[in-house]
């Protein structure tokens, strides 16, 4: 862990973009093969790079972890290696993006940079593997089906799909047994297979619009308990496009008896506590995608706790905060749910 640097980090945010510039420009001028190597678009290619892990130590800085960073360079380090492309370029890339950083960053804060980029560099030059398996076993009944789900779905037999898995709630699964360990297994597989290059964006498009009408069709089928009379506000931060699992969290909610208001994906911040203020909401709930929006979120909690104060409970989760599912304590809200069960589990316990 570094010592957090919310100044470093805004600094480092601000000049983002001239640190990309210049670090692209160091690195195809000094390897120039490169630009043969990824044709036309070699610039626009790495300077996106380099925007990202601008970003990813940005964020690193200023959550006091170098995790984030060396995490993130392992994911993009092993996209890079399902596609076949030389991995040694991203490590190449680290050099020229440190000399950028040491040419544009103002002294006081450039020690406070290089620290975390030196600490996550170590971090992903001693494992540059990052595993990622299928966590779905054929043996196992329900994991059986989310594969022959997704079989399904990616071959274009949409409607067949659904039915299948409409056939398993009537031969006595539940709703909530199907969103757990049928569709959300399913989702993160797909997330898996198109990391490894195994999957389209088209076809992660198809699977996940077709989660998206089946959830909303198991929901209805499903029995509901009497009304708890609490509300839940579930929302994804501005940014995350991200939010089949909070969709399942507000659908699996409204089974136990929650009304809940879900108001999807990207809702921008200053909508949020109206929002919440209007439905004279319990709890709300933000989901959060990427770990470059950790800052973004929390400013959202901020946002909601200027204008609605503390009664109203505040829970977290999503991917962006599997490295930090710590970060709660720091950043305003009330808890963190890894999981749609203990989702359900810890907003119960926050209102009651």
């Amino acid at each position: 862990m570094i010592e957090r640097n919310i100044q470093a980090s805004e600094t480092l945010a601000e000049n983002g973009k001239k640190i990309a510039e210049m670090a692209t420009k160091h690195f195809l001028n000094n390897h120039p093969d490169l630009r043969d190597l990824y044709g036309s678009d070699s610039q626009e290619l790495w300077q996106d790079h380099f925007s990202d892990r601008v970003a990813d130590l940005s964020e690193s800085i200023a959550l006091g972890s170098s995790k984030i960073f060396s995490t993130n360079l392992q994911w993009a380090n092993q996209a890079m290696a399902s596609r076949d492309l030389n991995t040694d370029h991203l490590q190449v890339a680290l050099q020229s993006l440190k000399i950028s950083i040491e040419s544009l960053i103002p002294q006081s804060h450039v020690e406070e940079v290089l620290l975390c980029l030196s600490e996550a560099t170590k971090a992903f030059m001693t494992d540059t593997t990052l595993a990622w398996e299928s966590e779905l076993d054929p043996s196992i009944p329900l994991d059986r089906l989310a594969l022959h789900y997704l079989q399904m779905v990616i071959a274009g037999n949409v409607w067949a799909s659904m039915q299948l898995v409409i056939d398993a709630l009537d031969d006595g699964f539940s709703v909530k047994d199907i969103f757990l360990k049928v569709l959300l297994p399913a989702q993160t597989e797909v997330g898996r297979l198109w990391h490894i290059n195994q999957l389209t964006v088209a076809e992660e498009h198809l699977v996940s619009a077709t989660t998206e009408r089946l959830m909303a069709v198991l929901a209805v089928r499903a029995n509901r308990k009497s009304d708890r009379g609490h509300t839940a506000v579930a929302a994804s931060i501005a940014g995350n496009v991200h939010d089949i699992g909070l969709r399942a969290i507000a659908y699996l909610m409204e089974c136990e008896g929650w009304r809940t208001i879900f108001l999807g994906a990207d809702m921008p911040r200053s909508e949020l506590p109206s929002a919440v203020k209007y439905f004279d909401a319990d709890i709300v709930l933000l989901s959060v995608g990427l770990t470059t929006q950790l800052t973004s979120l929390k400013k959202t909690i901020s946002c909601i706790r200027e204008e609605c104060g503390s009664a109203v409970k505040i829970m977290i989760g999503g991917n962006g905060l599997k490295e930090s599912p710590s970060l709660w304590q720091h950043i305003g809200a009330d808890g963190y749910a890894g999981d749609l069960e203990e989702a359900l589990i810890k907003a119960d316990n926050l209102v009651t």
